[in-house]
């Protein structure tokens, strides 16, 4: 009976270590998956965590992602700030196994957030141009791409 629980642990942790998760979807298409966003770690490029996704916020009309919702600080759920960060800004790591943001802590805590009962409203257009200005991009709707700006680092 030993032999058969020594076992079962051996196969429980090699399957624990082998399956590492990944954000990127298993085809081949290079598309996400929501699900594996949802509670993926962000780093800066230093790699220090910044948080975990919180929620991805999608326009109905377009389908596309509008902001990611970056959940920092805080201690067991209590304090939490909520960040939109335009997901221009985000970049997969090369392993695909977490999100970087180009921010180090120090300066996400003066980004423009907001707290989880109070979410900002995107129709907002001054609220909108702040966020993208804040992370260095054109916001959406000024005729330009974000690609037409270099992505980089915020403004300090």
């Amino acid at each position: 009976m030993r032999k058969l629980w020594i076992g079962f642990a051996v196969l429980t942790l090699c399957t624990t270590f082998t399956l590492s998760p990944s954000i990127a979807a298993r085809d081949k298409s290079g598309v996400l998956k929501a699900s594996n966003l949802i509670g993926a770690k962000v780093q800066d490029t230093e790699g220090k965590k910044l948080g975990d996704i919180k929620d991805l916020v999608i326009d109905p009309l377009e389908g596309d992602i509008e902001y990611v919702v970056l959940d920092f600080g805080g201690f067991l759920g209590i304090g939490d700030k909520y960040f939109a960060i335009p997901w221009e800004a985000m970049q997969l790591s090369e392993n695909q196994k977490y999100l970087v943001l180009d921010v180090s802590k120090k300066d996400l805590k003066q980004a423009p957030g907001f707290s989880k009962d109070q979410w900002p409203d995107m129709s907002n257009q001054e609220w909108i141009m702040t966020v993208y200005e804040y992370y260095d991009l054109q916001s959406p709707g000024d005729g330009k791409s974000a690609t037409d700006k270099p992505k980089g680092t915020h403004k300090k």
